[in-house]
């Protein structure tokens, strides 16, 4: 869980950091899919270039339909919107680890 937590920390200054700038919510995707992978090696899972491409692809989909959608439009609305762009970054992060570490622990 600790590392779900660091993993939460990068994702909020990375959004809070890129927050005016469309397009860098890619950034949050490429940062999910490590953590993904780095959770699975702490757990001693095995994935394979194969699980770990349907994994990224399944996130990348996930990720653009749900939170790069509310993140750039909420890059449009000047600190307000970007406040509340790191706070969809930190909450999809988290909720996305806590998920992974409870699949990969069992």
């Amino acid at each position: 869980m600790k590392l779900v937590l660091i993993y939460t920390l990068i994702a909020g200054v990375v959004a809070a950091v890129t927050a005016p700038i469309p397009g860098t919510s890619l950034l949050l995707t490429a940062l999910e899919i490590y953590m993904l992978v780095h959770l699975a090696k702490v757990h001693e899972y095995k994935l394979g270039f194969k699980e770990i491409g349907y994994t990224a692809a399944a996130i990348y989909g996930l990720s653009t339909l749900l939170q790069d959608v509310a993140l750039e439009l909420l890059t449009f609305v000047p600190v307000i919107g970007w406040g509340a762009e790191v706070l969809v970054a930190v909450l999809f992060v988290f909720f996305l680890g806590t998920l992974a570490d409870l699949y990969f622990k069992r």
